[in-house]
């Protein structure tokens, strides 16, 4: 009888230790003290967030023209511009011109971001939340790109064109600049190319067609998503510093011990 009772005693001991275990596992971060349902809200609070600091960082002044991570050059298809600078009249200046106004342009977009954010986020049909929220540092930010970027493309192209119109830096816009730089570069390219085919030569100066507005969207919005994902890290790295209780419970409870 003593026997028995000794065993009852071990294993009633043994499974109110593992109990509490599991409970403090929990709390540790060590299991998922929550639903899929509470993940999914978690995981769009944390995407909101991140395009609210995205905006507020980026739309400032220097934004983007001032952070060597997200500032935006010309395009690759402009390297041919830059070698011939020096026979553009006041190339130089153009293309430092183009850069500042192409990236205010950038900041400008910035500041009208959040609505567009909120709509892709709150739209977004999330099946696994848990999967997404315990994934790595920007594993919230990366799911909103791989599933959004199209229609978050779509919607922020038009923001872009505006500011690319906008004379935002000596009454001269982004576009205007660029135009000049473009006409400038072709017109040259245009006569050594001229010359070269009377001399049954290949063209030394290939002609420059970029779509401004497309480049610069795709690169404000690589900027967008860059500063999301540093907020997601914080947001992971220190979830009570946010006013958001769904934010404290989930990302809480995925701190180690």
């Amino acid at each position: 009888m003593k026997k028995i009772f000794l065993f009852l005693s071990t294993m009633f001991m043994l499974t109110s230790c593992l109990t509490v275990n599991g409970v403090y596992d929990l709390m540790q971060g060590k299991g998922e003290s929550f639903t899929n349902e509470e993940a999914v809200s978690a995981l769009r609070e944390a995407l909101v967030k991140g395009a609210e600091f995205s905006s507020k960082t980026l739309s400032a002044q220097d934004g983007y023209y001032g952070d060597d991570t997200v500032k935006i050059l010309l395009p690759e298809e402009a390297a041919v511009i830059i070698s011939a600078i020096d026979k553009i009249p006041g190339g130089n200046t153009l293309i430092k011109d183009v850069i500042l106004r192409i990236n205010r342009s950038a900041e400008e977009g910035a500041g009208k971001i959040v609505p567009i954010f909120k709509e892709a986020v709150m739209s977004m049909s999330v099946t696994d939340g848990i999967k997404i929220v315990t994934g790595g540092e920007n594993a919230c930010t990366e799911y909103l790109r791989d599933k959004t970027y199209n229609s978050l493309y779509d919607l922020y192209l038009p923001v872009v064109t505006e500011a690319l119109d906008m004379p935002l830096v000596l009454n001269v816009s982004a576009n205007k600049s660029w135009a000049s730089l473009m006409s400038g570069y072709n017109k040259v390219a245009g006569y050594a190319n001229s010359v070269a085919r009377l001399a049954g030569k290949e063209d030394p100066m290939p002609e420059v067609n970029v779509n401004l507005p497309d480049y610069v969207t795709k690169k404000a919005l690589d900027g967008i998503f860059l500063k999301m994902s540093e907020e997601e890290k914080k947001i992971r790295e220190n979830p009570f510093e946010y006013s958001s209780k769904i934010i404290e419970k989930v990302f809480g409870s995925l701190l180690p011990a």
